[in-house]
């Protein structure tokens, strides 16, 4: 049987070619795609009653008609009529775009495009004037008009009113046979909805966007034999052992220029010249060699720094630390991807000599000149701790100190739980004491201290330092209130409590925003006792606010009351009338919070994860990297649309169970990077000793005071591993089975 083939002519085009030129078509008819939304109807009757063959029809009669008509009527006034005309026979190009934007653009052209006629005129208006108010297209379709909002009157749609809607492709499917060039896409016009509505954006990390795709149009044959295509099997085989290289484009260029002789020049050779590629660490060396071993020239893919350190390895080991990365899985992905990249030797000799003190003394600077900007000023620090692990486990504790109104990190301090007889639970205050002294040395004028309710710190405070104010994070008391209520309403006997939790919560965070003096305070958080049990009005000598601040309430209720001095109610009444709830009142009167800083502990994530292990100059390098990542992009402006609006991002609340949104603002940009980049480099082109030279422990490291964490000093491996014994492993025989069921 013939071999069954397609009609028509042959394919020239590659897939990828063809792909390419259409999406180019596509792109191209989404700029003239519009939707009219609910009025398509009339537009489809509008298009049968006129017998018009297409919808570029339809718009071309009502474009004339309304032209048409606006010369009609500026020919009775007193302005010019040849301008007019002349400008609406080929409008602006900004005006007839479906692309949404400002409004500013259509106003620009004058009043002119305001007295326009009404497509859905009333039937008011055409009887007053049906010569200028009406064009007979309307007469035609006004038993099929409807009445309309006022935004969909103009019979000249404002373009940035318009969305862009793409529905489906007329006539057949795509096929193999088809021409790029004679692909037509439909189109809808509709009138945009909701115009003052901010879009939501979700962006997740495995999103794709077909309008940033990396397919290429193929490469033409005639371009040369070094630009290969893989084809066949052979091809990509030959493609699998290869490896990639870091090269530097001044290499290139460098070696494209290069004209090396075919023959050796050395006297009374004349043997022929090849090419062998060395590699060393990160770099790739071209040596060119004749068949007696002279060497005639060497090219490396990088530029050599002093004493052969290649560039691309100092770079490399650099962005490694500066992006938040570890070198374990980086060198992972250099193996799978068969890139040649610097030992691991080399890559931490380069980061204790050259990496961490440069990243500590631009931090420096940079704190220098933050801590200028507040100098003379009253500030209100707020000040949170974090661990490198959960539980009382942890070796390290960084602290953050942040600056209330502008949100800038003014210090951070790390500290080894060696440096505090190493006990974890006292390194929170240590790091408190060192980065509050720090702050005071400064000559900052500190005149309030914002923490969670931390108790060591918390005494700390009233001994040491009774002249600045000290407050508690009103979000962790809440948290905490709300725990207290959770955990009593788990009893059977105070499950009524349950529904109550979210209201009693946030009258705690009201009393705290409404009330000045303790006295306040307490009259109207005490008053939740009285509301829970449906009494709105009590007597307390000591409170001012004898009544509930709501207004009426109605009958109908989605939870019950509780019942006076019931078990659900007496366990509330020792909830709020908790002394050392009621002792904290002073803490809360200035109602602030460190949610800032809780975001920037996530952010410390990203540069020092909890599941890597670092030395104590590492990090606090990192940390510090952390902080001057959020210093520098604290002033982020948040994204508009181009309707104006800001930008908001969806976020589902697991806990809550409830959706929020978040603004999206501008992409980081990392514009201390470079900086930091030359810092190295410098730093590294300075050294006249190298890398292998050993350096000592500085002063305040902690492995001065020991040289592990554990209590015990460490035995010989060889003992340990003689120790160590295993319940599963045994001399005996596998295979053998064991009859459990034998008498």
């Amino acid at each position: 049987m013939a071999e069954e083939t397609k009609r028509g002519r042959k394919r020239t085009l590659t897939d990828s070619t063809r792909k390419n030129n259409r999406k180019k078509l596509q792109t191209t008819y989404n700029k003239t795609r519009i939707n009219i939304g609910s009025v398509f109807e009339r537009w489809l009757a509008l298009k049968t009653d006129l017998n018009l063959h297409s919808h570029e029809d339809v718009a071309k009669v009502l474009l004339d008609r309304y032209e048409m008509k606006n010369c009609e009527r500026l020919d009775g006034t007193t302005k010019p009529v040849s301008t007019a005309c002349t400008e609406f026979k080929t409008p602006p190009r900004a005006v007839v775009t479906s692309t949404p934007g400002p409004s500013c653009t259509v106003q620009a052209l004058g009043k002119t495009i305001l007295d326009i006629s009404r497509i859905s005129s009333t039937e008011t208006d055409h009887a007053v004037n049906s010569e200028s108010c009406i064009s007979g297209v309307e007469e035609i379709i006004t038993s099929r008009r409807r009445p309309s909002k006022a935004k969909e009157c103009n019979s000249f749609i404002n373009p940035f009113d318009l969305s862009i809607d793409v529905t489906e492709v007329e006539g057949s499917k795509w096929t193999d046979d088809e021409e790029d060039e004679n692909y037509v896409p439909s189109f809808n016009i509709t009138l945009r909805e909701g115009l003052k509505m901010t879009d939501l954006h979700d962006e997740d990390e495995d999103s794709e966007d077909e309008a940033e795709e990396s397919e290429k149009p193929e490469l033409d044959a005639s371009l040369g034999t070094t630009c290969n295509q893989v084809k066949t099997h052979e091809e990509m085989q030959e493609f699998l052992s290869d490896h990639p290289c870091i090269t530097y484009c001044g290499q290139l260029l460098k070696l494209a220029n290069l004209k090396m002789p075919e023959s050796c020049t050395n006297t009374d050779c004349g043997a022929k010249v090849g090419v062998v590629k060395e590699v060393v660490a990160s770099a790739v060396y071209l040596i060119w060699i004749c068949q007696k071993g002279h060497t005639l020239h060497r090219w490396c893919s990088q530029p050599v720094l002093n004493r052969g350190v290649h560039s691309g390895d100092l770079m490399l080991a650099s962005s490694v630390v500066l992006s938040g990365s570890n070198f374990q899985k980086v060198t992972m992905f250099a193996k799978f991807l068969q890139l040649p990249i610097l030992s691991k030797s080399a890559f931490y000799r380069m980061q204790r000599h050259y990496i961490v003190p440069s990243v500590r003394e631009h931090w420096i600077d940079h704190q220098n000149s933050v801590l200028e900007d507040f100098r003379g000023l009253d500030l209100v620090i707020l000040g949170d701790g974090r661990m490198d692990s959960p539980g009382h486990s942890a070796q390290y504790c960084s602290y953050t100190f942040m600056e209330y109104t502008t949100k800038k990190i003014l210090c951070i301090i790390t500290l080894d739980k060696r440096m505090v007889d190493k006990k974890s639970t006292n390194l929170e205050r240590a790091c408190f004491v060192k980065g509050l002294e720090f702050l005071l040395s400064k000559d900052m004028k500190i005149v309030e201290v914002v923490t969670d309710a931390h108790l060591q710190i918390s005494s700390l405070m009233k001994k040491d330092y009774p002249d600045i104010k000290h407050s508690y994070d009103v979000w962790h008391g809440t948290k905490n209130l709300g725990k207290k209520i959770i955990k009593a309403g788990q009893e059977k006997k105070n499950q009524g409590l349950l529904a109550w939790t979210k209201d009693v919560v946030n009258h705690f965070w009201y009393t705290a925003q409404i009330s000045s003096s303790i006295e306040d305070f307490k009259g109207t958080w005490i008053g939740v006792l009285h509301h829970v049990v449906n009494v709105h009005e009590w007597i307390l000598s000591y409170s001012s606010t004898n009544k509930c601040d709501h207004g009426p309430l109605t009958s109908e209720r989605e939870k019950g009351w509780l019942e006076r001095d019931s078990p659900a109610h007496v366990a509330l009444r020792h909830i709020v009338l908790d002394k050392r709830l009621l002792n904290n009142i002073p803490y809360y009167l200035n109602i602030r919070s460190t949610a800032e800083l809780e975001t920037f502990q996530n952010l410390i994530l990203m540069y020092a994860s909890k599941r890597h292990s670092y030395t104590p100059p590492v990090y606090q390098c990192r940390n510090l990297l952390a902080a001057l990542d959020h210093n520098c992009h604290t002033d982020r402006s948040v994204i508009t649309n181009k309707d104006g609006s800001g930008r908001y991002q969806r976020v589902f609340q697991k806990k809550s169970c409830w959706w929020s949104v978040t603004p999206c603002k501008i992409p980081k940009e990392y514009q201390y990077i470079p900086q930091l980049m030359q810092r190295i480099l410098v730093k590294r082109l300075n050294d006249n000793i190298g890398m292998n030279q050993i350096l000592a422990l500085e002063v305040d490291d902690p492995r001065r005071l020991s040289a592990h964490l554990a209590p015990i000093p460490p035995p010989p491996t060889c003992q340990i591993v003689n120790e160590q014994k295993s319940r599963f492993k045994s001399t005996d025989d596998m295979d053998k089975t064991i009859d459990y069921w034998m008498e």
